[in-house]
């Protein structure tokens, strides 16, 4: 009798136990820095735990006393990524928040892009296996947290419901995004997907983009600044 979908899932996200001492924490993080490397240059399905013990210079029992398996090495890796992506967001929307609303947006998605550009060749790797390996729990608070982000930041637009907004702009980003860095991973680097990039997302939120220096959408109703 075949396995569960869910059944399977519950076996390769093994977390032994989480670093409590500074060595242990180096440790941890030197096996994450490692399987970091590996999956960018074998790809998931080519790595096994005694691989990324090799390349992390630990012994096999020590990758074991953290992690039950590979899955969970490599559900870490995308949390790590995750949640520095969390920090990055939080500590640079900081001046980007009193911009005007043009302005504003058109900077959001500057952040974005850059913040995707961090780790792009790992995130490549990541895009196809990572909702199998971290917990959907996780993913959909998130999902929750950078829709948060985005909805406080977005100017009101009269007669729209701003968290579906907020959930579209979010969900269409992550889409573009997952579909470049697997078909084509340099095209987050190329200026005119960029300028592509404004455009869809200025449209959609009705934003004068003529006022933005580096865009090009065409004038639209502004919406008042929440």
């Amino acid at each position: 009798m075949t396995q569960s979908m869910e059944e399977k899932a519950k076996k390769t996200k093994i977390i032994v136990k989480a670093p409590t001492q500074e060595r242990s924490r180096q440790t941890v993080a030197t096996i994450l820095d490692a399987c970091s490397r590996l999956l960018i240059s074998e790809g998931f399905y080519a790595i096994t735990t005694d691989k990324i013990a090799k390349e992390a210079g630990v012994s096999i029992g020590s990758l074991y006393q953290f992690f039950g398996n590979k899955e969970s090495v490599v559900q870490a890796v995308v949390k790590n990524l995750i949640e520095e992506d969390k920090r990055i967001l939080s500590e640079k929307m900081r001046p980007i928040s009193p911009l005007p609303p043009e302005q504003r947006m058109k900077s959001m998605i500057e952040l974005a892009i850059e913040t995707v550009r961090r780790n792009s060749a790992l995130r490549s790797k990541l895009t196809t296996i990572q909702y199998y390996v971290a917990e959907a729990s996780y993913i959909s608070e998130s999902l929750r947290f950078f829709q948060d982000v985005v909805r406080y930041n977005l100017p009101q637009i009269p007669g729209r419901d701003m968290d579906k907004v907020s959930y579209m702009v979010v969900n269409t980003f992550i889409g573009l995004v997952n579909t470049m860095l697997i078909d084509k991973p340099d095209a987050i680097h190329d200026p005119a997907i960029v300028r592509e990039m404004h455009q869809l997302f200025f449209k959609f939120l009705d934003l004068d983009s003529s006022t933005v220096e580096g865009t090009t959408a065409p004038s639209r109703n502004k919406g008042d600044f929440i």
